[in-house]
């Protein structure tokens, strides 16, 4: 059996051209799938969920777009308004340069807003990157990008590594995972500049060895035998629980490896940072962006005939299914992580409604 992937339009290709690097193979680090969410991972597939909604990163982007969209308009017109109608208030004889300028800022913040509009667009409105699905019996790697679904073969693709530079961290760099479709048509040592392909990794990755050991886990996934690696703890898909401790602000800043192993010897109860709860109160719009998107991002629905079919085989593979007792664990402490959230959030919504009646108001 083979998957009909033509029926379905492909999405844009990736851009290679940017901060990326192809991962040199073999890689040397141990088979890892770091803060990978997995639920499913059996002699048919592997389920691999690296994309979560509620990164803390992307909503102090997205909130820094909302703020420039609500402001910029008003500057644009103020400014432009003040130098046509009021051209003395910039002098007598307002001279070219000082035309060039104001018009080039002009511009530059009209490019701002559409720019701005199209982040917000990516962000919340188009539809959210579907898990990976890794078919092992098929050799095929099916997923989304750009809010399209994709389906590639796994012996044609390559790992590629994407990373970007937070001023914030001390201009540290930050990973992202990515397959892309190898061109064999270039020639040796000639660097592509573009592919269709998917990423695997978004998440609050830092180093490149956690990219190249999550690269390792796939792989030997898809090419070696069950054996080769360790144990993986499921974790049950959908529901209030996977977007409390899967997909919401508390996974961004605590390890996916050993998490419920944590709960259960805290019976249920979650560490919660000091640390984390202070940037929660103080950037409380930035979080309520992520809960926000949570709420309202719809995903990318595969077609029916992508996905794997259950298999009634033994599993070969060392997992460890979510237990009744581990569902009542996640309950508990899914519902901590929203009290915790409801409590740093309103405290830090009234810090900001105060502020901000403060600065205009005053």
């Amino acid at each position: 059996m083979s998957l009909d992937i033509t029926k379905v339009k492909r999405p844009a290709p990736l851009k290679l051209t940017g901060l990326c690097d192809e991962v040199e193979l073999p890689v040397k680090e141990a088979p890892n799938a770091g803060n990978g969410v997995i639920t499913r991972m059996d002699s048919e597939a592997l389920v691999f969920d690296g994309q979560p909604q509620g990164s803390f990163i992307v909503g102090v982007g997205l909130l820094s777009q909302v703020v420039a969209l609500i402001f910029l308009p008003y500057m644009i017109f103020d400014v432009s308004s003040a130098f046509l109608l009021k051209p003395d208030s910039f002098g007598t004889h307002p001279g070219e340069m000082l035309w060039f300028m104001i018009s080039f800022a002009m511009l530059a913040g009209v490019g701002g807003l559409f720019f701005g509009a199209y982040l917000i667009y990516l962000g919340v409105i188009l539809p959210a990157p579907s898990p990976v699905i890794f078919n092992r019996r098929l050799g095929m790697v099916i997923g989304s990008h750009k809010g399209k679904p994709i389906a590639l073969e796994w012996k044609k693709v390559k790992p590629i590594l994407l990373h970007s530079v937070m001023l914030a961290a001390g201009a540290q760099r930050q990973y992202y995972l990515a397959l892309v479709e190898r061109d064999d048509s270039l020639a040796k040592g000639q660097k592509q500049k573009k592919g269709h392909g998917l990423m695997v990794s978004t998440g609050h990755t830092w180093g490149w060895a956690n990219c190249h050991a999550m690269w390792e886990f796939i792989r030997r996934y898809m090419e070696d035998k069950p054996e080769s690696l360790p144990e993986v703890e499921l974790s049950p898909a959908g529901g209030f629980e996977a977007r409390m401790l899967d997909e919401g602000p508390y996974w961004e800043f605590h390890e996916r490896k050993e998490l419920m192993a944590d709960l259960r010897y805290r019976n249920g109860f979650p560490q919660f940072n000091h640390w984390i709860s202070f940037m929660m109160v103080a950037f409380a719009p930035a979080f309520l962006m992520n809960v926000f998107r949570m709420v309202i991002r719809r995903r990318v629905k595969l077609p029916p005939e992508w996905l794997p079919a259950a298999t009634t085989e033994p599993n070969p593979y060392n997992v460890r299914p979510a237990q009744p007792e581990d569902l009542a664990i996640r309950s508990k402490a899914a519902r901590y992580i929203a009290l915790w959230m409801t409590v740093c959030l309103g405290v830090g919504t009234l810090f900001w409604v105060w502020l901000v009646r403060l600065i205009a108001f005053r």
